[in-house]
């Protein structure tokens, strides 16, 4: 399980659930939360981004 669920892939994951429940949030009128775990959902994707860059730095093709 560990190869398949690693950091990288917890980042996505937790992304896209924020994401879900934000649109559950501003559906039911919650804006303010829906901004929040917007943002959350983003920095996720960020923290994704940047793991993605470190791995590429420290592991070239060769």
């Amino acid at each position: 399980m560990g190869k398949y669920f690693n950091s990288k892939s917890a980042d996505i994951l937790f992304a896209v659930l924020l994401g879900w429940f934000a649109w559950n949030r501003y559906a039911d009128g919650q804006t303010s939360i829906a901004i929040l775990l917007a943002v959350i959902a983003a920095l996720n994707l960020l923290s994704f981004a940047i793991k993605l860059n470190i791995d590429r730095k420290t592991n070239p093709k060769q």
